[in-house]
């Protein structure tokens, strides 16, 4: 099913080769796409504290995001205002200054420019430090995760991501424990890789497992505006293609081990699974530590997974999520990154207290405190080659999204013929049409 909540301002045109294969589009969006839209930058969680700051490098333009010593969120291009340079060459980190490492001009969180080296030595009397401070950015805050955008006349964030928001909002991953912080570099424009999650066609061909997780084919499509889109697909089930076993399948005994139901209750119906979780659920969450309360039954048993126009993967499901995150190489269209942030929800005593029963961990190492993780960065070929892995599904993308780019620079190959299935693609692609093109 497929429901359109808002359809693009232009109409479909096709999705042609060069969107992934040519220098000037790509040098054209650095000048039509990426400043005129909302970009997520980093977790609120990454900058908390007064000078906390995370660098987010996107195609040709550095940026910083920090917190300022009155508590208020700071986005700024990482450029010395003395001669270009970057202030900042760290991912994050936490200083009371930001010194850029050139000729030492420093600034404050806030980007105010506090320390010019030799400040009399420049003509006039020194530097007028209050009109050379760091140049600004739009910053924004929602669902945890802090945005930015250059572009003043763009709609306020909230709007910018409308119903997305409703959507996300009650799995709070704000409040879940970022347990993995993963760069992969690909050999594929970075529209190519996003592509690929934003469709199902390809799942029964290189994602095998997935047909004893979810039933794909009956999945729900929204099509939002400003180019955002969604999925949801029904979980603890299987493939309504496949021939129904008799027993549950490893992913599904290991879920109801999980939630105190014994598998061999299931024998001959496994497809009730699905129907009963929401109670194994509710019944077991408390001594788990998860509260469901906020959960509908759908929400306890689905898995949704929402792209916000034009980068950016949030996936989520009661328990975890993850987002990812598609960047653009400054200067080379058949070459971009993709980052995956992965978070879990810890289990908590309190909530096996509000609801007065014992508290029992189905894993007792996942209450500890876990630190953030460290910025992993690695290339395909470590994937490929079996030394990294982003999990299974998506190290399985990585082995194929080199030869579609590949076959982009084909002579034998103009424009992608789509399937309904794929219209999350068309959809998108047609937003992306009217942002590089709004006349």
């Amino acid at each position: 099913m497929i429901t359109v909540h808002a359809a693009p301002p232009t109409p479909s045109q096709p999705v042609t080769a060069d969107r992934y294969i040519s220098e000037d589009w790509l040098r054209r969006e650095h000048t039509e796409l990426w400043p005129k839209v909302w970009q997520f930058a980093c977790m609120e969680s990454d900058v908390i504290a007064a000078g906390e700051y995370v660098v987010l490098n996107i195609g040709r333009e550095s940026i910083i995001v920090s917190r300022t010593s009155e508590g208020n969120l700071a986005a700024h291009f990482n450029v010395c205002q003395h001669r270009g340079a970057r202030v900042l060459t760290d991912d994050r980190g936490c200083e009371k200054h930001f010194t850029c490492p050139y000729h030492g001009w420093s600034y404050r969180p806030d980007g105010r420019l506090v320390v010019v080296p030799d400040n009399q030595r420049f003509p006039g009397g020194g530097v007028d430090r209050s009109k050379h401070s760091l140049k600004p950015l739009r910053v924004a805050s929602v669902l945890g995760m802090v945005w930015v955008c250059s572009d003043p006349e763009t709609v306020a964030l909230y709007d910018y991501l409308g119903p997305l928001i409703d959507r996300i909002e009650p799995y709070n991953i704000g409040d879940m424990t970022l347990v993995g912080d993963q760069t992969v570099v690909l050999n594929c424009n970075w529209k190519a890789i996003f592509d690929n999650f934003q469709e199902l066609y390809h799942v029964e061909h290189i994602h095998p497992q997935h047909q004893e997780l979810f039933d794909c084919p009956t999945a729900s499509t929204d099509l939002f505006e400003h180019g955002h889109t969604g999925i949801t697909i029904a979980g603890h089930t299987l493939n309504s293609r496949m021939a129904i076993p008799d027993e549950p399948n490893y992913y599904q005994v290991r879920s109801l081990q999980m939630f105190g139901a014994d598998p061999a209750d299931y024998h001959g119906r496994v497809l009730d699974i699905r129907a009963d979780m929401p109670a194994l659920r509710r019944q077991a969450g408390p001594g788990l530590g998860w509260d469901y309360d906020p959960f509908t039954d759908e929400r306890l048993t689905d898995i949704e997974q929402y792209n916000a126009f034009p980068n950016t993967m949030i996936t989520v499901q009661p328990d975890d999520a993850l987002i990812a995150r598609a960047r653009p190489h400054p200067t080379d269209p058949n070459w971009c990154y993709w980052d995956k942030f992965t978070f879990v929800r810890q289990p908590c005593e309190a909530v096996a207290q509000r609801h007065g029963v014992p508290f029992e961990p189905h894993d007792p190492t996942a209450v500890a405190p876990v630190p953030r993780p460290v910025h992993d960065e690695f290339t395909q070929e470590d994937i490929i080659e079996g030394r990294k892995t982003m999990g299974s599904t998506i190290d399985q993308d990585v082995h194929y999204i080199r030869d579609v780019q590949a076959g982009m620079h084909s002579q034998g190959f103009d424009a992608a013929l789509l399937c309904d299935e794929e219209a999350r693609i068309q959809h998108y692609h047609d937003w992306l049409s009217h942002w590089m093109d709004p006349s």
